[in-house]
Parts: structure tokens; sequence; C-alpha cells
């Protein structure tokens, strides 16, 4: 399942400032480190292998499962243990392991006797992985009646931001304290000055501090903060991390942003020391500015006298590919050409760190992701395995039945990018689509309790779920088609989505998330809940009647305000924020904005 810190519209934990620069991280202080960690969990997966075979399912050679026997534990857990084994290194998207994964997805589906959807059942695209810094990243600034120009040396006393243009600025400097420019509560540090075509320095965070929460919490992203000072006319702008804040002196990580375009000018990361010795000339510090705006609650901008600043970014966005792993069950008769999806993610986070969406990411450490999905991707293939064995048959006759696309996703951990690429360029015509179930995170089932996104869609899922619980699951119903995984992309294509969710738990997005930890038994039964309304959906006559969900809740899964309702369309490199819809009932939907629509400034028109 997806983490998303860049996205206001996406579920995200704070985690409070990031410490890291490269592998220079609390969690990383030598290699034996690592190399003592690897060994503690193999000999733990050894353990838990073994306690298995005596008490639990056995793993079995997954190649060897072929049979028309029901969804079985053993099968799951022989998946699971390849997929979230220290071998593959987390899976993150666009490397060598998340390519190993994928393969052995393809192996299964050849082995169960299924068609491949696109050729070679490999759906690649490619995508941003990461930013790195050019040669040409500069930054200097002159005094007014001093000849001498001080330079500074990227990547030590600065470093451009991943949301900054490749361009070159200079200008005047202009203090502006946070850079916030607030009604409620009245706070405006723009208020006493004019900052067009000059360079402006800005603290991060607020006068709050770190807390997202307070009165400050929506001006403080940087993002809107940098889109602020370019609207008022900066040319540049720098960021700079105060004492109050961070008693270390630190340049933040670079790392592409996914949430849009660029910010369409240079933006850099300053250290404080550097910042202080362009502040010299007025006798300031970056300590003693932010600690009188800290207790006054009022704005101390200015434009610094005498200094003129230079800035020119250069910033290299790293390609990766991945790729989605496609196979067709095909129907019969007048109903053939219709099609069910079965989709899960089989990407992770790879050895976490920054930007990973770890929830830990001063710690580098393998995260196996069994929960976040090898169980889904599971479930997946014994799903796979168990629907070519035993083709739907019902209401229509066997002679009539829909077709059956098992979809498995990559790079869904940044960004969702596999289900939004193959709703993009489909294998089969979109319109074909009859409705999408998703499986994220299945292996935590507990007290019986399974939660099941997308439920007010259709109206037929609230028929048939109960209807097809034989195995009494506590079914709890979320009815908004979006979320953080796959199902989403379904969903803004206008079709009836399922979302089956065991719930969050302590292990998620941690090294922690190992297979030991994994439910089967309770696998087996969200398994065979998907296998029979999968068969409902591929016989029945008449296909589900897609509903839009008019969002009662403008709040994510870990309780964080939206304050817009749009979608953000990840795939977009282009200026501005494209969105790939908008929630029903939500500011956005009410302001008329659509899929497709391209944001590029608030205010007026």
């Amino acid at each position: 399942m997806v983490f998303s810190p860049t996205s206001p519209n996406w579920c995200c934990k704070p985690t409070g400032p990031n410490h890291s620069n490269g592998l220079e991280l609390s969690g990383y202080t030598s290699r034996s480190i690592i190399e003592r960690e690897l060994s503690v969990r193999y000999f733990a997966l050894i353990i838990v292998l073994f306690y298995s075979c005596a008490t639990g399912p056995k793993p079995v050679e997954p190649s060897a499962v072929l049979s028309k026997g029901p969804i079985a534990a053993e099968a799951l857990l022989a998946h699971a243990s390849y997929l979230a084994g220290d071998s593959l290194y987390g899976r993150r998207a666009g490397t060598p392991y998340e390519l190993q994964a994928a393969e052995y997805i393809r192996r299964e589906f050849i082995h169960y006797g299924l068609e491949p959807a696109v050729p070679d059942f490999f759906q690649p695209f490619s995508f941003i992985a990461r930013m790195e810094m050019g040669p040409g990243n500069t930054l200097s600034w002159v005094l007014e009646g001093v000849n001498e120009q001080t330079k500074l040396q990227p990547d030590v006393d600065f470093r451009p931001m991943g949301f900054s243009a490749s361009a070159q600025a200079e200008g005047g400097l202009v203090f502006a304290g946070y850079g916030i420019s607030a009604t409620e509560p009245e706070y405006d540090d723009y208020a006493e000055v004019d900052i067009a075509g000059k360079v402006v320095m800005l603290l991060r965070y607020s006068p709050d501090g770190t807390n997202p929460h307070g009165p400050f919490g929506e001006y403080s992203p940087l993002r809107k903060k940098v889109l602020e000072a370019r609207e008022k006319g900066a040319a540049a702008v720098i960021v700079v991390t105060g004492p109050a804040d961070d008693d270390e002196d630190y340049l933040m990580t670079l790392r592409y942003d996914r949430v849009g375009g660029d910010a369409g000018l240079p933006v850099v990361n300053l250290a404080r020391q550097a910042a202080d010795r362009l502040l010299a000339a007025e006798h300031l510090t970056i300590a003693e500015l932010q600690q009188e705006i800290n207790n006054t609650r009022m704005p101390l901008s200015h434009e610094v006298p005498g200094v003129s600043v230079s800035i020119t970014t250069d910033l290299m966005p790293q390609e990766a590919e991945s790729r989605n792993v496609l196979a067709a069950l095909s129907g019969t008769g007048s109903l053939k050409g219709q099609w069910v999806v079965l989709g899960a993610h089989y990407d992770h986070l790879g050895w976490g760190g920054p930007g990973s969406g770890s929830m830990v990411p001063d710690t580098i450490a393998i995260h196996n992701g069994a929960d976040d999905n090898a169980s889904g991707t599971s479930t997946l293939l014994e799903l796979a395995r168990y629907l070519a064995a035993n083709p739907p048959g019902g209401e229509a006759g066997a002679a009539n039945r829909r077709s059956i696309m098992f979809q498995a996703f990559g790079a869904e951990e940044v960004g969702l990018l596999g289900s939004a690429h193959i709703t993009k360029h489909p294998p089969m015509p979109i319109d074909s689509v009859v409705a999408m179930l998703n499986l994220d995170m299945v292996g935590g089932l507990a007290e019986n309790r399974l939660l099941i996104g997308g439920a007010g869609t259709t109206p037929l899922w609230k028929e048939l779920l109960p209807a097809f619980n034989s195995d009494s699951l506590s079914l709890a119903y979320d009815d908004e088609g979006f979320g953080s995984s796959d199902h989403q992309s379904y969903y803004l294509k206008d079709k009836p989505v399922l979302f089956f969710f065991t719930g969050e738990h302590e292990r998620y997005h941690r090294p922690s998330d190992d297979v030991e930890f994994l439910n089967f038994s309770g696998m087996v039964k969200v398994g065979q809940l998907v296998a029979r309304v999968t068969e409902e959906l591929a016989a029945r006559l008449k296909p589900p009647v897609f509903s839009k969900v008019e969002s009662s809740r403008l709040v994510t899964r870990r309780g964080l305000a939206v304050t817009l309702g749009t979608i953000p369309d990840h795939t977009w490199d282009g200026e501005g924020l494209r969105i790939s819809g908008t929630r029903g009932g939500g500011p956005a939907d009410k302001a008329g904005l659509r899929a497709g629509d391209v944001i590029i400034r608030f205010g007026e028109t």
C-alpha cells in the first residue's frame, strides 16, 4: 500500500525533520551493522519456516501446486516466503529485485496455463526513480561596493530541492520569515516587502515549529510556500532550517517530488552557517531572526541591503523501468469480450531510507513487505491457479462467461504508477472492464474482520458480499472508491471497484513486516470470498452498474484532512499539477475540476 508524504490528498504520517544526507543516517553506521541485522533476520526466518513445517501450513514448491483444489495455505506460504524473502531485498520499484519478483509471477501464470494479456506477459513502463544533481549548480553573492564574489560549494553549503526547476536567477536578497501569507491566523510575511525579481530566503515550518496540526499547519508545506513566493514574483527561493526546529545544521536529502511539475524557478536548501554568512552584513543570524518571530508572532521580513545573489540549479531526473505482469483467462460465448480484473501490487520499499515511504526513514534495512503486499500478490496467484483450473459457470451457463485478467502491478509504492499506466494503456478496451477487485495487505486478518473499500461504487456489492460470505467474516464497508491503492486508478475510469484489506498494524512500512506474522488461514478466507465474487461476476448476465460515491468525509485513512479533494496524476512531469480526478462532493468537484485539468496557480485569474 502506497505512502505518499508529498501529496496533501494522500495519507501520510508526520515523522518530524529528516536528518538524512545520503547514507549518513542515524540507523546506518557501518556495513557490519547491516550484516549483523541480516544474519539475525535470516536466522529468524529459518526458525519460523521450521516452526511452520511442524505446526502450520508446510511450504511447498509453488510450481508443484497445480490442482483443482481450493485456495491452499501451503501455496500462499510458499509464494509469500519467496516474494518477501531477504533475497529480493524489498522489491523496490525499478530495481533488479522487483524484476525478479515479476519473473516469478510470470512463471506461475505460465504454469497455470493462462494466456499472456500482453506480449510475454510484461507491460513495461518508465518512471522517474530519483533526482540527481548535475554539474552546473552554483550559488554566489556579491556585496555592494565589494568586487569579490563569494561562492558556495554545492552539496556542502547548498543543495537544489527535488521540485526545483533547472534554471538560473539573480537579484537582491529578501528575508521573508516563514514565507507564510495567512488570513487565519492573521499573519503575513509579505505584507511589508516587495519580492518581485528578488531572491527570497525562507525558513522551513512555521512559528508553531514542526507541528502540522497547529494554526499554521496548512501553510507549512514547502511546495506551497515556494508557489506563494513565485506568485508574488520571486526570482528564486532559498530554504533554511532554523535551530528552533533542528539543532543540527544539515542539508535536506535530494529526492524527486511526485506531486506535479517543477516549481518554475530555482529552489535550493541552504545550510544555516552559509545563510548566516549571507546575513553577516546586517550582523544578524538565522537563530536570532527565528527566535524573534516565534516569540512575537510578528513578521520580520526585510530586504537585505547591498547583497546581490546569483543561483543556478541543475537537476537530472534518473529514469527506471518497472512492469505490470498481465495474464488472461479467456471467457466464452457472448460475454467473452467483457472483463473482470483481479489485481495486486508486488513492489515494496527496498532498503527503506529517506523518501522511500518507510515509517523509520533513518533506518537502512530490508523492508520485506510480507503483508504489503506479498500477501495480496500470493493470494492473486492462488486465485489465478484456482480459477484457471475451475473456470466459472453460473447464471449465463458455462458457454457464456466473462474473461478474467490477473494484473500484478509494479511501482505502486511510488504513486500507483503501474495501475495508472495500465488504465491509460489498457490491453483491452477500458469500456469492456465491468469491475476491478484489488488485494492489498490481506495477511493480517484479526478477529475475523475484513475491511472492504469501494463498497458504494455499485449497488451490487452490498448484495453479493453478504451472500458469498460463507466463512462468516465480519465485513466492514467503506463506500469510497478512492484510496491509497491500485483500485483507485480504475475508479477514476468510472469502474466499480472492491478493495480487500485486513487493516494496518505496527509493522506497516517497517523492516518487521515479515512472513512469520502473516495469517495464512485468514488469507485463505479472503481468497475464497474473492473467488466466489469473481465467479459470480464472470457468469452473471448483467454487469454491475457504476455509482460515483459522494464523499461524506475528506479524510484519509490516517486521519489527516484533505483540503481540496483532488487526486494528483503522479505520471505528469509538465508544468503545474495535473489531476487524475476529484473526490465526489469535495471542493474541487464542486468547482468543476475534472480529470486531466492542470492546476497552474491559485487565486484570481
